[in-house]
């Protein structure tokens, strides 16, 4: 994603001409071949990228099942508190606390349509 927006506006003018000139029937060939060249371009650091990414994933498997593991427990009690708090009435209360702890402003930008 972070490419694709550091990206985009230099292969934005590229592409809308091409396509205009496409659209126009001038120098199809040509414009064929620029697409083409600019595809090549532009999916070879993408697939690049996608394999160092594997193989860095598979040599981090181990350690990434491991975090999974203790992500879902931590993951898991932090709903069994949240639900307690919830089925308590205790939500209401810290909700109550926050605003009052909260700035004017921030409690008016979410309070306000």
């Amino acid at each position: 994603m972070l490419l694709g927006a550091v990206w985009s506006p230099c292969a934005g003018p590229s592409l809308g001409a091409a396509s205009l000139l496409a659209a126009q029937g001038k120098d199809v060939g040509e414009v064929a071949l620029a697409l083409l060249l600019f595809g090549i371009g532009a999916g070879l650091p993408l697939v690049v990228i996608g394999m160092l990414s594997r193989e860095a994933a598979q040599r981090l498997r181990g350690r990434l099942t491991r975090a999974g593991r203790a992500m879902r427990l931590g993951l898991g009690a932090v709903l069994v508190v949240f639900g307690t708090a919830i089925l308590t009435g205790y939500d209401k209360q810290a909700e109550t606390w926050l605003v009052g702890i909260s700035p004017d402003w921030l409690t008016r930008l979410t309070t306000s349509i």
